[in-house]
């Protein structure tokens, strides 16, 4: 490796591939085919009520609903907490869009309070000043499969009578003080979206410990019919949000490798962590003992402007780092580049200075994080 960064025309880090996502293999093959044999693909199949029951349990959970997309699951969630028209919940600016649409789609509204900088997640420290009359919930993102600080927000929630929904779109099998995501608060929505760490190109979970919740949510995702009556019996409103025994099959292929696939990133994490920890001009997450399990989709490290500054080259900025991270052979990635509310601070320089290093990377394995590792100290060096 010469001193030359790739993106000037000097050898890249790497030119080795990393791994491929989604994958799929005879599991796959083998449960899509049950399903196109049994002729059930829907209604009546048996893959979506195991799914429902295996992802509950695997989450320390008492109920599940599958549903076809995350965001759907999320709003399903938020019915099921009883949130209406005009009702406000206050939650993250830092997250997918889905987050405040899944609230706005119930003529909710979202508000937003900033970020903690050394975790990207909900500032609890700010959410007492966002509460007034109309807001109903909270709703914390646990942002690239970090747990948000549960102990504070469940505290808040439960002093000013709030409900607490978890975004978990990016967090399964994470865990807070060893307790799962998705079962913190009232209730949890996981995604299973083509790009997430279990897959079936879309798909979602709302999980919850409520019986009542749990009724509300089975009714809203399938029609307004009541789980224990007859199917044509539609007593309340509902859409339906389904999920297909297609996907239902992939994600339950999927969730037998999951536990071993989180345990590689969590170790390529650790490594990631410890090794650019070191390198001047970066800041890696803060350090939680709180966090007994990180879900393990996004590394997040920040740019430190000092060192942008030193390379003393105006166009040297966030995207300058991330096309010759990329010219290295890293797949870095930027992130959300634009808050879902402006004019908070925190959010902002993170949208500004945040670097994603995705699960997919991650799933190389710990030794190989340190091709990573180097390529950032490469492009960080004064040149």
């Amino acid at each position: 490796m010469t001193d030359r960064l790739a993106i000037d025309g000097g050898t890249p880090v790497r030119t080795a591939p990393w791994p491929a996502w989604p994958r799929s293999g005879a599991a796959e093959r083998r449960a899509l085919t049950e399903v196109l044999e049994s002729g059930r693909w829907g209604l009546g199949g048996g893959a979506v009520p195991e799914l429902e029951a295996r992802f509950a349990a695997l989450h320390g959970a008492r109920y599940a609903v599958a549903c076809c997309n995350g965001t759907m699951a999320l709003q399903t969630a938020l019915v099921a907490a009883g949130v209406q028209p005009g009702d406000e919940v206050i939650t993250s600016p830092y997250s997918f869009v889905a987050t405040a649409h899944a609230i706005r789609s119930l003529g909710a509204v979202p508000v937003f309070v900033d970020v903690e900088s050394g975790t990207h997640n909900l500032d609890p420290a700010r959410i007492e000043d966002a509460i007034t009359e109309r807001t109903t919930a909270v709703l914390p993102v646990h942002i690239g499969g970090r747990p948000a600080d549960m102990d504070r927000v469940n505290e808040i929630a439960a002093r000013r009578g709030l409900r607490v929904i978890e975004d978990a779109a990016q967090a399964w099998l994470a865990s807070w003080r060893g307790r799962p995501v998705g079962t913190l608060g009232d209730a949890g929505a996981f995604s299973f979206q083509s790009s997430k760490n279990l897959t079936a190109g879309e798909g979602g979970m709302v999980l919850t410990d409520d019986e009542a919740l749990h009724r509300r949510a089975w009714s809203w995702h399938d029609c307004g019919r009541d789980p224990r009556g007859s199917p044509h019996d539609h007593a309340a409103a509902g859409l339906n949000l389904r999920m297909t025994e297609f996907q239902a099959a992939l994600l339950l292929a999927g969730l037998e490798r999951l536990p071993a696939e989180q345990a590689i990133r969590r170790q390529a994490m650790d490594a990631l962590a410890k090794g650019l920890a070191e390198i001047d001009g970066l800041r890696t997450p803060d350090r939680d003992e709180r966090i007994t399990a990180h879900g393990c989709h996004i590394f997040m490290v920040r740019l430190d402007g000092s060192v942008l500054v030193a390379n003393r080259r105006k166009d040297r900025d966030k995207g300058w780092v991330i096309a010759a991270l990329r010219a290295e052979g890293i797949p870095a990635h930027p992130g959300y580049t634009t808050p879902l509310e402006r004019a908070l601070p925190v959010c902002e320089r993170l949208c500004r200075t945040t670097i994603w290093i995705k699960h997919q990377v991650l799933l190389a394995g710990a030794a190989q994080m340190q091709d990573v590792v180097n390529a950032f100290g490469k492009v960080l060096t004064p040149q």
